[in-house]
């Protein structure tokens, strides 16, 4: 509840406007209650962001166990995945509260990196060194800038928050677009 809250307002004012009173209305609690479970604004959004990303890495390290998936198929399910539970829901107002103001809140940045970034990277790096090993890329040379793999991801997010109203993201043709790049097709699938 006091998540959900805290989510809502910092949605609707920003991190920086948003007040702890905000949250405690939006909850229907008094302000004192929510600092029973969280000190400061900071450690609320650091609850937010283990609350509602962290399973992502959760399942990516899921998906990576399974050493006779494709890199292919598992950052297909990656992408859907993010399609499905955070750009369809209010977790991408998360993502754009990131993008938007973590630059002046370098503590949160870092938390984020630190949680979410940093974790998946690795967990890239590793899907990556099995592609390689087993031939599926088509150049190795994303192992240098492996983040561009969240391009996809990153650019629906900005779209989505900037000029979806003039016109929609493909975000699904854009993981196709990506993941036709990345990787040489399946034996037998049409190019």
């Amino acid at each position: 509840m006091i998540l959900e809250a805290a989510l809502t307002v910092f949605a609707e004012k920003g991190f920086a406007s948003a007040r702890i009173e905000d949250i405690a209305r939006a909850a229907g609690l008094g302000k004192g209650t929510i600092y029973l479970y969280f000190s400061d604004k900071q450690a609320l959004f650091m609850g937010l962001v283990a609350e509602l990303m962290t399973p992502l890495i959760t399942n990516g390290e899921q998906l990576l166990a399974h050493e006779e998936f494709t890199a292919r198929d598992i950052l297909a399910s990656v992408y859907q995945t993010f399609s499905v539970e955070v750009l369809a829901t209010r977790k991408a107002d998360l993502l754009r509260l990131v993008i938007t103001e973590m630059g002046n809140f370098p503590e949160l940045a870092a938390y984020y990196h630190n949680n979410l970034i940093r974790p998946g990277l690795d967990l890239l790096g590793v899907l990556l060194e099995r592609a390689k090993a087993r031939g599926e890329l088509r150049s190795t040379i994303v192992m240098r800038a492996p983040q561009v793999i969240f391009a996809p991801l990153v650019m629906t997010v900005v779209w989505n928050t900037l000029f979806q109203r003039f016109g929609r993201f493909d975000s699904e043709a854009a993981f196709q677009f990506f993941l036709d790049s990345l990787f040489h097709p399946a034996e037998g699938a049409e190019q």
